[in-house]
């Protein structure tokens, strides 16, 4: 009778929970089709809007286009013809206000941003432009889009007018968005509308109706879109994010989607509400629930009943393997049940639960033994990874790559007990491998006679070079012998690893063994991880003495260029003093150094004076790229303490950039100016054919180039030649 109740109490409880899961998950799928149905919905008003707000800018846009296309327009515009441009504009602009396009002003600005003339003074016409017509004025590009002015919010296009390729101003177009187009979109789509601007972005005489939270103001609205989102859902609307919500107010339910609203310059200027009422769907849904709620229950007790009935024949049998799985559960010997088998699902478990018993006596017997030579094997494994992450540390660690090899190549002899380590390194022909480190005596000896093999030869390590794949040898294979070395007597076993990087091999990994079969595939594994690892920490290390090189050559060949670039200029001439001075009156030029400035020329280094004395000289060297190009001197008041040499020697590092900038800068005139000069000899040249003509010009043009410098030509005929040979000789 217990187990009856234990039985049917988990069942019944189970197929309650079922029901129950099924029930919420038919409420909320059909909860979830009717918000999903409502979202696209308002997903379908919002896009509408969005069009409808296009639609208008381009309206707008195309009229500011049209009128500032028209070279009538253009004429009586850029001629200041108010009542010319009245005549002609006028007409166009009565006849789309006529006709309902919602047209509520036309403007012409001047490129100084002043109104010149508004189709419609009553209708508010400011005489200060807006920021969108300052925009188009500055840019000269047409642009269209929402902009508030005041407190209304209007559709703006604008055009840049322009008569005989002369920028003469600005045409504008403007489309009120108002309470009546909202009415429009409420008659074709059915919900309410209300939009919503920033405070900050209205005047204060702006009469607007306060909106739902303290930073919004209604700029117009549909007469029932009375409902409001929470404060968050506006903070989120106003960063850029859609937010829809499902509010209820005086018993009717609502969708309501908060959307951002941006200006021409995609500026978040305000929000858009749109309401949508759907209280009917709300009520359809209850009844549809109410009927599955009621079929639910139903179920349930019909399924009881028969559960119920079900439990009474098959309770026996259950209970018995109850009470040995309970057995089981305490640790007690497993049990024997002694159930006669029929032929079906109870008897087939029976039999199952017997065989199931007896497997688990035979296996409990050795379990022990078993995880104790797991684990062991594991904690092996685990010393072995512990033993490789400290040598790929320590390799890492290290800057020079002779010490990284021979530091690897001893931590792995030492840490492993092997018998004979070695690496080598593949060639830039990537033809010959020659050994770079090994701590043995037997790798000393093959590193004095230059020991080294061709890639592809018919060994071990050849091979491992060629093809990239590692490879174990044994003296007790039978497939493969381990090659033997006379520098390796006692060797058994070989492991040679490729060192490789982007599947290219730079080095192999040779690894001796006294042991036969030492070389375990766990054992494997784990070295192919270290020897991917050295081989990186090979190539970082070649990598940062290759680029610590080219950058050494790179700055003595700057240093270079900077001390012949001003020797060049001191042997010019073309600086008219080599020093200043400056005494506190005036600046004076000097002819050399000072002793202290002369020894930080010699130098190189700054000559800072000791103690805190008047009368103090230091003399900081100018350098740039390591060269000294000059010095400056200067002669410390007393209490001037070293945060004056210290702004002093910023001061001189600027200075010496400065210097090299101005050196540069006027050996590239210099160099323009003799390249001007050679064009324009070329060119006077080239203008003459006559013989006499061309050497006048070049005589003339010569010394035009070269004022105070006497010029001569003069053409070597046979006499001439024979006089000028006896005189070489």
């Amino acid at each position: 009778m217990i187990l009856t109740r234990k039985l049917i109490a988990p069942a019944a409880i189970l197929f309650t929970v079922f029901l129950a899961v099924l029930f919420a998950y038919f409420f909320n799928s059909l909860h979830q089709v009717y918000h999903e149905a409502e979202e696209r919905d308002l997903a379908t008003f919002s896009n509408a809007f969005s069009v409808e707000i296009e639609n208008q800018k381009n309206l707008a846009l195309s009229l500011a286009v049209t009128a500032a296309d028209n070279p009538a327009i253009q004429q009586a515009f850029a001629e200041r013809e108010r009542e010319r441009l009245s005549e002609l504009a006028l007409p166009g602009y009565s006849m789309l206000v006529d006709a309902g396009a919602n047209i509520s002003q036309s403007r012409y600005y001047l490129a100084d941003g002043s109104l010149f003339f508004s189709a419609s003074p009553e209708a508010g016409a400011s005489a200060i432009a807006s920021p969108a017509v300052l925009l188009v004025l500055s840019e000269q590009q047409a642009l269209a889009g929402l902009e508030i002015q005041g407190g209304a919010l209007a559709i703006r296009g604008i055009s840049p007018a322009f008569y005989e390729n002369r920028f003469i101003g600005a045409v504008e177009y403007e489309i009120k968005l108002n309470a009546a187009a909202l009415e429009a979109m409420q008659k074709k789509y059915g919900a309410d509308w209300r939009i919503l601007i920033l405070k900050d972005l209205t005047s204060s005489d702006a009469a607007l109706e306060p909106g739902p939270v303290e930073n919004l103001l209604v700029v117009t609205r549909t007469k029932n879109a009375i409902i409001s989102n929470d404060a968050d859902s506006y903070r989120r609307a106003l960063l850029g994010e859609s937010v829809i919500t499902h509010p209820s107010q005086d018993g009717r339910d609502y969708a309501l989607q908060t959307s951002p609203i941006y200006d021409y310059s995609g500026k978040t200027i305000g929000a858009l509400d749109i309401v949508y009422d759907h209280t009917h769907i709300s009520v359809a849904q209850n009844r549809r629930l109410i009927f599955a709620g009621l079929a639910s229950a139903a179920a349930l007790i019909l399924g009881l009943i028969g559960l119920f009935l079900l439990m009474s024949r098959t309770l026996q049998p259950i209970q018995t393997l109850t009470n040995a799985a309970s057995a089981i559960s305490t640790g007690k010997a497993l049990p024997h049940i002694n159930l006669k088998p029929e032929n079906d699902e109870i008897g087939i478990l029976v039999s199952a639960f017997n065989r199931m018993t007896a497997q688990l006596n035979a296996s409990i017997s050795n379990l022990e033994e078993r995880v104790s030579e797991r684990t062991r094997e594991l904690e092996e494994q685990s010393l072995r990874l512990r033993v490789a992450a400290e040598i790929s540390q320590n390799s890492v660690a290290m800057r020079r790559l002779d010490m990284v090899l021979e530091s690897s190549a001893r931590l792995i002899l030492d840490r492993f007990n092997y018998y004979h380590v070695g690496i080598f390194l593949v060639d830039k022909e990537n033809k010959l491998a020659a050994l770079a480190a090994s701590p043995t005596e037997a790798g000393r000896q093959m590193l004095d006679a230059g020991f080294q093999i061709q890639i592809g030869e018919p060994t071990p390590l050849g091979r491992a070079a060629a093809s990239g794949e590692p490879r174990v040898l044994s003296g007790n294979a039978s497939e493969v012998s381990v090659v033997k070395n006379e520098l390796l007597p006692a060797s058994r076993s070989e492991l040679v690893l490729p060192l490789k990087v982007e599947d290219r091999v730079i080095g192999i990994l040779d690894i001796h063994s006294v042991h036969d079969q030492a070389f375990k595939p766990e054992e494997v594994s784990v070295m192919l991880v270290l020897a991917d690892q050295l081989a990186s920490a090979i190539e970082r290390t070649r990598l940062l003495e290759e680029s610590t090189f080219t950058l050494n050559e790179l700055e003595r060949a700057y240093g270079q260029f900077t001390r012949t670039g001003w020797q060049r200029y001191a042997a010019s001439g073309r600086a008219r003093n080599v020093g200043y001075r400056f005494n506190n009156i005036r600046i004076e030029p000097v002819a050399s150094p000072p002793p202290a400035g002369k020894e930080a020329l010699t130098t190189g280094a700054p000559v800072i004076p000791v103690g805190n004395d008047a009368g103090r000289e230091a003399a900081l060297p100018l350098k740039f790229r390591g060269q000294t190009i000059g010095v400056v001197h200067a002669k410390l008041r007393e209490g001037q303490s070293d945060s004056a040499l210290a702004t002093l020697q910023q001061a001189v590092d600027r200075l010496a950039s400065a210097l090299e900038s101005a050196r540069l800068y006027e050996e590239a005139r210099i160099r323009a100016d003799r390249e001007q000069a050679i064009s324009q000899i070329t060119s006077a040249i080239s203008l003459s054919s006559d013989y006499e003509s061309i050497l006048r010009t070049t005589i003339r043009e010569i010394g035009h180039a070269l004022p105070d410098t006497e010029v001569g030509i003069q053409i070597i005929d046979d006499s001439n030649q024979a006089s000028l040979a006896e005189g070489r000789d």
